[in-house]
């Protein structure tokens, strides 16, 4: 059965989103509270490979209050919906294949007629679905792809087959230049976009990334040698119920606070060089709980990193951040 994959989030009460760019009345309503609307790429592929089916949506989700229409253009494949040169466009999904029309202008062109603010959504550290075998990690670019601490040893992510999403790693220079190049690029191409939303800013998991950059950069950071890798980060034991666990080293929380520090950086040069192409465009990162508890390291971080996760915070907030719930 066919997912409509619309009604992903439902209705989104976001707050944060009060001070974003207003191109219609509507959503300039201080006592309006903006409603969003997922639009999901791959899920969505074939239903909205034809104008009059997102003509129709929109219209649909303009009578049910909904303010904003969030458009997925680069889904976790690596792959996008907009034509550019840095990336390669996705034209066909499951065996259906779309005619070339300008999928996000449609959506910009037709929402903006209806009151409906419309930001493009993207994926940024990941370049892969693991499900299908498909995207960047696995044709082009398989150095991209983050390498995972398992408990049963080190091994690229694209054999870790019960996660669906390729991540990569955050501090791979050649990944970075590509992904700011497209975000950049959507910019430059859509003036009339009111907004991106980024998802997937972050490593995956605890257990990403152990790649030999990483080590090497994280020894630069603290200016020492890393003398058990990855054991003086942590080690996964098992408890009393077999379960495994990752017992903390000497080096886990400059661990953190590294990583901290590589979001935080990417994050600052993504908003630096997106307004350097138009400075009026909403920049919003989408933070699902659970997957980075910062604060729960609060207690337990040396001074030194918890400054690192208040400046984070605060670029994030500087930046506009939503929470999602799965």
């Amino acid at each position: 059965m066919k997912k409509i994959t619309l009604a992903l989030l439902s209705v989104l009460l976001i707050t944060a989103l009060g001070g974003c760019k207003s191109t219609t009345p509507q959503t300039a309503d201080k006592n309006v509270k903006p409603a969003l609307m997922w639009f999901d790429a791959e899920a969505n592929f074939e239903r909205f490979s034809h104008p009059d089916s997102i003509d129709y949506y929109l219209t649909k989700i303009k009578s049910l209050g909904f303010t904003h229409a969030v458009v997925d253009v680069r889904p976790i494949t690596g792959e996008v919906l907009f034509d550019t040169e840095f990336a390669p466009k996705m034209r066909e999904w499951q065996g259906y294949e779309r005619k070339d029309f300008d999928y996000l202008g449609h959506f910009i062109k037709k929402a903006h007629e209806l009151g409906i603010e419309v930001h493009a959504s993207l994926n940024v550290f990941v370049a892969g679905h693991n499900y299908f075998d498909r995207g960047l990690v696995y044709s082009t670019n398989p150095e991209w792809a983050s390498v995972v601490y398992t408990p049963e040893g080190m091994t690229s992510i694209t054999n870790e087959k019960k996660k669906y999403s390729a991540m990569v790693n955050p501090i791979n220079e050649d990944f970075r230049t590509h992904i700011l190049n497209v975000l950049k690029d959507l910019v430059k191409r859509y003036p009339d976009l009111d907004g991106l939303m980024l998802d997937r800013v972050r490593y995956d998991g605890i257990s990403a990334d152990f790649s030999d950059i990483s080590r090497q950069q994280f020894e630069a950071y603290i200016g020492q040698k890393v003398e058990k890798f990855p054991e003086d980060i942590f080690e996964w034991k098992k408890d009393s119920n077999g379960k495994y666990y990752p017992e903390r080293g000497k080096h886990f929380l400059k661990w953190i606070e590294w990583r901290t520090k590589n979001i935080y950086d990417f994050m600052a040069l993504a908003r630096k060089e997106v307004k350097a192409v138009n400075p009026d465009i909403s920049l919003v990162l989408i933070r699902v709980p659970g997957i980075l508890p910062i604060m729960k390291w609060e207690s337990t971080l040396p001074r030194t990193s918890m400054t690192r996760v208040k400046i984070l915070i605060g670029l994030l907030r500087n930046t506009k951040t939503m929470d999602m719930q799965n």
